[in-house]
């Protein structure tokens, strides 16, 4: 992949970050006030210019149909060479801690192809990317959804797995993909909203088993989980491990998304006598969970899934090192920064296109490898004469060995169904900086893992 690098100085914005530290902070004190709502204060960024003057071009892309033979119905002008997409965000409800740098992943990828420096569609082609934001709120997920899906071939985000979920019915019948920005083993039953990396379930399993090889005989483990798709497939995979295993949890605590009143659920497990916790939640409730413990002088060590770890945890100002010093992750997606073949184009894209908009965050990754994906797909329903939305699901189910340039560490195969991508995690622990983890568990398969079901 190339990509054009303009050095310069990142001006992030500090209003998003500072935000961000207050309500994390004040949730970390137990005050049990509500979390404060990150406004989204992302500037749009500027169309590229179109590089290639369609009239003064050396001639038709050898890989591409003739624009006469090629099949379209929803969200692609082919005579000028754009495909138009949809996103469903979170910028302003409780999971925006993720949204919002997630959001300038895939904005980051969609600059990049305007501006020519991606391979993965034909030279001329450009992209549309028109967003929504739904607050976390499944109902307005399900009006945003409908106010764009005539105006888009495919979703290259739809954030969240409660607000995923209820779309499932409304795009099936009309063959619109959905690339959810979840790991949700529901939504890997589901035909069109294929996730990307491997299931909760599994990075839950993986978990129980760590603490069990590091705790032995000793080992008492609980869960706090959110209370929807995303918390349940926590809970099912640690109640899988354990039955696998022999061994009982000691407490399952729910919480509501983006809950930061969790002295109850942490104080019952602490009374329960939990050595090792799993958290199936939200940033904004994983915060207020560990900085409670440490308040109680309670010293578990925690297991989070993908989606209960944000790297703006890195910054003292928002959780200093030793709240989260017995934090374990369990996740199967690249890190930032991490030394893999497609990296290095990555923060230069990232620098040219998305630094000014947001600090460097794992998210931003994850959502550009999700909307590479996105574009290969395209590229070959286009290479096929076919981007209807049933030619473009087809072409997304014929990849099989998909890498985003060397950015996943394990590639992806979209062949199977139901999706399971991968179903190798690993077991990290954070230190004080962006780029300082310690592989505490490589990339495996846990024992008790059986399938989604």
């Amino acid at each position: 992949m190339r990509t054009t690098v303009k050095r310069r100085q990142p001006r992030w914005r500090a209003v998003a970050a500072s935000m961000l530290a207050l309500s994390l902070l004040l949730a970390a004190c137990g005050n049990g006030e509500e979390v404060t709502e990150v406004d989204d204060t992302l500037d749009d960024i500027d169309e590229a210019e179109d590089p290639d003057d369609p009239e003064e071009d050396d001639g038709p892309d050898e890989d591409a149909a003739d624009p006469g033979d090629i099949a379209s119905d929803f969200g692609v002008d082919v005579e000028n060479q754009v495909l138009t997409v949809g996103a469903l965000d979170d910028t302003s409800g409780p999971a925006s801690t993720i949204g919002l740098p997630y959001a300038v992943g895939k904005r980051v990828a969609v600059a990049q192809q305007n501006a020519g420096d991606l391979d993965l569609l034909p030279e001329g082609w450009t992209v549309e990317l028109v967003e929504r934001d739904h607050g976390y709120n499944p109902q307005q997920s399900v009006a945003e959804f409908n106010a764009i899906k005539d105006d888009v071939l495919f979703f290259i985000t739809t954030f969240g797995t409660p607000n995923t979920l209820p779309l499932v019915d409304l795009a099936t019948p009309e063959e619109i993909t959905l690339l959810p920005a979840s790991l949700s083993s529901e939504l890997a039953v589901n035909e069109f909203t294929p996730p990307i990396g491997a299931p909760y379930k599994v990075e839950a399993e993986h978990a129980v088993a760590h603490a069990l090889e590091e705790a032995g005989d000793d080992l008492a483990f609980g869960v706090i989980y959110q209370l929807d798709d995303y918390g349940g497939d926590g809970l099912a995979g640690a109640e899988s491990a354990a039955e696998f295993h022999g061994i009982e949890l000691v407490g399952a605590e729910g919480v509501a998304p983006g809950e930061t009143d969790v002295t109850a659920p942490v104080q019952a497990l602490q009374n329960a006598g939990a050595t090792h916790i799993l958290v199936a939640v939200l940033p904004s409730t994983t915060g207020p969970v560990l900085g409670t413990a440490a308040q109680l002088g309670y010293e578990p060590v925690f297991y989070g899934l993908t989606a209960s770890w944000i790297d703006a945890f890195f910054d003292p100002e928002v959780l200093p090192p030793p709240v989260y010093a017995n934090f374990r992750w369990a996740t199967g997606l690249p890190l930032w920064g991490e030394d893999l073949p497609g990296m290095e184009d990555f923060l230069a894209a990232y620098e040219e296109f998305g630094s000014d908009d947001y600090p460097p965050d794992f998210y931003i990754l994850a959502s550009y490898t999700q909307a590479l994906l996105g574009f290969e797909a395209f590229g070959r329903a286009l290479e096929a004469g076919d981007v209807t939305r049933s030619g473009f699901y087809d072409a997304l189910r014929t990849i099989d060995n998909f890498d985003a340039f060397g950015l996943y560490p394990q590639p992806i195969d979209m062949t199977s169904f139901p999706f399971v991508t991968l179903t190798d995690t690993r077991i990290l622990q954070p230190g004080e900086a962006l780029d300082d983890w310690t592989i505490l568990a490589d990339f495996a398969t846990p024992e008790s893992w059986t399938g989604i079901e």
